[in-house]
């Protein structure tokens, strides 16, 4: 009996020693050890990811509708300035972000005119605000997006938005021989050079008169700048032709002024 306690216990000393041992590697491995050189492994983190910041010669700050400038802004003002010519107006269109306000991209617009530093008539300039998308790095970088597109406004044309009302005396199909409309339809017809867009042309009266013969008279007029534009250079296949005759005035048929807004075709190029 001695000799099996005395084997026993050789046997529990032998465990103790390997269950000892086993922990000591278990936590040197994890942690360490006491070693003072032992250097503790480190979990790498995730990388970052932000957005390129958006920039251009003018640029804005979240929240803030100051235009700021850089060494690219005076090459950019002296192209827009140099478009300016008789009959045009300028309409600058300042970017917002939703959480803004629409009133933040018409601040930011007024603020990249003052940057133009121009003598020209503020009558002839028009403001406009476009909401754009957030992204992730909006509030921390600047951003682009300002728009200045000449528009053509004259007692023949009147370019708004993205359509152009092309205006036509009492009764008459025929286009205007104004210089200002026949250089329009010249820009248009190169405007569509090298692409595939398309030309809507809608055809529009004032009241005076029966409907029926209004609604001809208005796809008369429609045709007429078609075949202008065709006689320009345009496919024909890429017009098409329209007619409302009066029911979309958008002035008043009362006056002598708003009946002559409403005899006009509507050109948009899609």
């Amino acid at each position: 009996k001695e000799k099996m306690k005395k084997i026993l216990a050789i046997i529990t000393f032998l465990l103790f020693l390997l269950l000892l041992w086993y922990s000591y590697s278990s936590y040197k491995e994890c942690c360490g050890g006491s070693e003072p050189n032992a250097i503790t492994k480190k979990v790498k983190e995730p990388a970052v990811i932000v957005k390129k910041q958006k920039d251009g010669p003018l640029v804005y700050n979240w929240n803030s509708g100051e235009a700021i400038t850089n060494d690219l802004w005076d090459a950019k003002r002296k192209e827009i300035l140099a478009a300016m010519a008789d009959g045009k107006i300028l309409k600058i269109t300042g970017p917002y972000f939703k959480e803004e306000g629409e009133s933040m991209g018409i601040t930011r617009a007024k603020s990249a005119f003052a940057k133009l530093n121009s003598t020209m008539d503020s009558k002839k300039v028009e403001y406009g605000a476009k909401l754009v998308n957030y992204y992730d790095s909006a509030k921390t970088n600047r951003f682009a997006g300002t728009d200045f597109d000449w528009l053509t406004r004259n007692d023949n044309i009147t370019e708004v938005d993205n359509k152009a009302l092309i205006y036509f005396p009492t009764n008459s199909t025929k286009k205007l021989s104004n210089v200002n409309i026949i250089n329009y339809l010249k820009d248009v017809a190169k405007s569509l050079k090298g692409n595939n867009k398309r030309v809507a042309l809608s055809g529009h009266t004032d009241n005076v008169g029966k409907a029926a013969p209004n609604k001809r008279l208005a796809l008369g007029r429609a045709k007429s700048i078609a075949n202008e534009l065709i006689r320009l250079g345009v496919d024909s296949k890429r017009i098409s032709t329209v007619s409302f005759g009066e029911e979309k005035p958008i002035a008043t048929n009362e006056t002598s002024a708003g009946r002559q807004k409403n005899r006009r075709v509507e050109l948009e190029i899609k």
